[in-house]
C-alpha cells in the first residue's frame, strides 16, 4: 500500500497509473474537453508525454474526434470529460462506435457517490448512461490506495483496451473524484519527470489469434460455384480486406465493394447504375453470395440482395451485430475481420462470369460519361466526377452521409483505390467533419472530406479544432441549398411543407463561416470553374485544413441521377 502520497495528490496518482497502463496498452490518443471534476485524469494525461494530447471544446465533436481516431488505426483513443451534460454529448458518436464496430474509451468524470441524488451542482446519473451501446461499462470507485486497489486499476486499463478491440466497440469508465481535485505542482513535476523515465513494455494491442477457417461445409460450396459473387459493405477498423481479394481471385468471382480494396483486379465498379436494371440483376443472378461486413448503402445493390435468390448466401460479419436488412442470408459467421484460411481452395480455371460483370462495368461508365454532359449548370455529381480523380495516391477519403454517401457510389468511379471511410453504423449527419479530422490525425496523412452543406453546419464546432490538423485535410462542402434527399422520397410532393419543414435550405455563407475560424475557403460555382479548378494546386497553396465550397443545382442534380439510374444496355 502506497501511504506516503499526500491527500490531495491521491486523485491525480490514482490517474496516472491509468495512463500509464493504457499507455502500456497501447493508447497513443487521448481527447480532453475542459472541465473541473474531470481535473485528475486532464493532469495525470497532460503530464503523459509520450501521450498526443488534443483538447476540443465541444464534447460532441470531441467524441466523433475519438471516433476518427479508432475507425482509421483500429485502436482506441480515450476521451475525458467531466461530469454532468458534457459525458451526455459523446452520446451520438457512441452510437455511431458501437454500430460500426470502433474502438473507442470514454473516461468520464463524476461526482462521489455521497453527492448523487442530492440536488448537488452538475450531477447527474452516469451509471450505465449510454444504456446498452457500450460493450463494458465499469463504475471506477472512488481513487485508493490499497494493493488490490491499484491492481483492480492497472487491470482495468488493460481491459479497457482489451474489450474496445476485441468486442469491437466503445468502453465506459466512470471515475468518481471527491475534492481536492488539484495536485501539488511539485508533484505533478515528479510524476512528469517519472513518466519520462519509465520503459514502455506489455502488449501493444489485443489481436486476434489466427485465421478465419472455412469449414468443409463452406469450402464445398465455393468449389461447386459457378457464378460466384462477392459483396463488401462498410467495414469495421482493422477487417482484413486483403484477403478477401485473395479469395476473389482464387474463385475468379467479382467484388462489388464499398470499403478500400488493396487490389483492385476483380473489383467491378459501375454497380450503383447497372444493378438499377432489373433485367440486368437477372442475367447477374450469383449462385453463390459470399457478403463481408456491414449492410450495403448502395439502394440497387440493396435491392438486388433482395432480389437475387443464391444456393448460398453467407455473411461473413465484422462484429457480433446482425445485419441483414433484406432478410436473405441463409448462413451468419463469425467473421471479425479476420484473415481467410484459403490453403484448401483450388483456383478457378474459368473467366466467363468475371468477364460479364466486366462487360456491364464498361458499359455503365460509358452510360455515366453521356450523362456527365448534358447538364449546363454544375450538379453534385461533377464534384465527384472532376475533383475526386485528382485525389493523391497518399490520401484518404471520407464521405458523408446522405446523398454523399450513395454519389461517391454514383459518380466516384474507382474511388475505392483510397482508403474510403463513412460513418454508416447509424448513418447520422453528425460529427462527420470532426471524424475526418479525427481520421487524418490516427493515421497522420492527408485527406479529403466530401460532405453536404447540411451536415457541414451541423457539426460547424468542429471548425474550432482546426489546429488538431497537422496534414492536409480539404473538406469539399456541396451547397446544393439544403437537405436534397428528400427529393427521392413522396414527401416532395407535398409543396406546401416540404422546402419549410424537410429540405430547409439554409442562409448560412460558408466562405464567411470558414473565414470566421481563419479557414481558407474557395467557392465554385460554374462547371467552367470545376473543370479548370487544380484540387493539388490549392493543397499546395493551402495547407492543413481549408474549405471549397460547390454551390450546384439541386433540380440539375437529382435529374443527372435520375438519367444514371435509367442504364439501359
Amino acid at each position: 500500500m502506497k501511504t506516503d502520497i499526500a491527500v490531495q495528490n491521491i486523485p491525480f496518482y490514482w490517474a496516472t497509473i491509468f495512463f500509464r497502463r493504457l499507455l502500456k496498452a497501447g493508447v497513443r490518443h487521448v481527447i480532453i474537453s475542459p472541465g473541473s471534476r474531470s481535473t485528475p485524469l486532464t493532469m495525470a494525461a497532460a503530464a503523459q508525454s509520450r501521450l498526443r494530447k488534443q483538447v476540443i471544446l465541444d464534447e460532441r465533436s470531441a467524441a466523433f474526434t475519438a471516433l476518427g481516431v479508432g475507425k482509421a488505426t483500429g485502436h482506441p483513443a480515450v476521451l475525458v470529460c467531466t461530469s454532468g451534460t458534457a459525458t451526455a454529448n459523446y452520446f451520438p458518436a457512441v452510437i455511431e462506435a458501437r454500430q460500426s464496430g470502433v474502438p473507442m474509451i470514454l473516461a468520464t468524470a463524476d461526482r462521489p457517490p455521497h453527492l448523487r441524488s442530492t440536488g448537488a451542482n452538475q450531477a447527474i446519473d452516469q451509471l450505465k448512461l449510454f444504456g446498452g451501446y457500450p460493450v463494458f461499462f465499469h463504475e471506477v470507485g472512488e481513487p485508493g490506495l490499497g494493493d488490490d486497489d491499484l491492481k483492480r486499476l492497472a487491470m482495468l486499463s488493460r481491459q479497457a483496451v482489451g474489450l474496445s478491440q476485441q468486442k469491437r466497440g466503445p468502453v465506459h469508465l466512470n471515475f468518481p473524484f471527491r475534492k481536492p481535485l488539484e495536485p501539488e505542482p511539485g508533484f505533478v513535476k515528479k510524476i512528469s519527470d517519472e513518466n519520462s523515465d519509465k520503459p514502455l513494455s506489455g502488449n501493444s494491442e489485443w489481436r486476434q489469434d489466427g485465421s478465419f477457417h472455412l469449414s468443409d461445409k463452406i469450402q464445398q460450396a465455393m468449389r461447386s460455384a459457378r457464378r460466384p459473387l462477392i459483396v463488401v459493405g462498410p467495414t469495421a477498423p482493422g477487417d482484413d480486406t486483403g484477403s478477401i481479394a485473395g479469395l476473389a481471385k482464387k474463385l475468379n468471382a467479382p467484388v462489388l465493394t464499398e470499403s478500400t480494396m488493396p487490389d483492385q483486379q476483380h473489383v467491378s465498379h459501375g454497380f450503383a447504375i447497372f444493378l438499377r436494371n432489373k433485367h440486368v440483376r437477372e442475367q447477374l443472378q450469383p449462385d453463390l453470395l459470399l457478403r463481408f461486413g456491414f449492410q450495403p448503402t448502395a439502394k440497387s445493390l440493396e435491392k438486388a440482395l433482395g432480389d437475387w435468390q443464391p444456393g448460398h448466401h453467407l455473411h461473413f460479419a465484422s462484429t457480433s451485430d446482425w445485419q441483414d436488412a433484406t432478410f436473405s442470408e441463409s448462413e451468419h459467421l463469425p467473421w471479425g475481420g479476420r484473415p481467410l484460411s484459403l490453403g484448401g481452395l483450388p483456383d478457378s480455371g474459368g473467366d466467363s462470369w468475371l468477364k460479364k460483370w466486366k462487360r456491364q462495368e464498361l458499359l455503365a461508365e460509358e452510360h455515366l460519361q453521356v450523362a456527365m454532359n448534358g447538364p449546363e449548370a454544375l450538379t453534385d455529381g461533377h464534384i465527384y466526377h472532376h475533383l475526386l480523380p485528382q485525389c493523391p495516391d497518399d490520401h484518404f477519403v471520407a464521405v458523408s452521409n446522405s446523398f454523399p454517401a450513395r454519389d461517391v457510389q454514383l459518380f466516384g468511379g474507382r474511388v475505392t483505390r483510397h482508403p474510403l471511410l463513412l460513418n454508416r453504423g447509424a448513418s447520422g449527419i453528425d460529427g462527420v467533419t470532426s471524424t475526418a479530422m479525427g481520421i487524418s490525425l490516427g493515421i497522420d496523412r492527408p485527406g479529403v472530406l466530401v460532405t453536404g452543406d447540411l451536415a457541414f453546419l451541423h457539426d460547424a464546432n468542429a471548425l474550432l479544432n482546426r489546429e488538431t490538423v497537422t496534414q492536409d485535410l480539404t473538406v469539399i462542402v456541396i451547397n446544393n441549398v439544403g437537405g436534397s434527399i428528400f427529393r427521392m422520397l413522396p414527401i416532395e410532393q407535398h409543396d406546401t411543407y416540404f422546402e419549410n419543414y424537410f429540405e430547409t435550405p439554409q442562409s448560412a455563407d460558408v466562405q464567411r463561416l470558414a473565414a470566421s475560424f481563419h479557414i481558407p475557403c474557395h467557392r465554385i460555382q460554374t462547371l467552367e470553374q470545376i473543370r479548370q479548378f487544380d484540387l493539388k494546386q490549392w493543397q499546395k497553396q493551402h495547407r492543413g485544413l481549408s474549405v471549397i465550397e460547390c454551390r450546384t443545382n439541386a433540380d440539375a442534380s437529382m435529374e443527372l441521377r435520375k438519367t444514371c439510374w435509367s442504364y439501359s444496355p
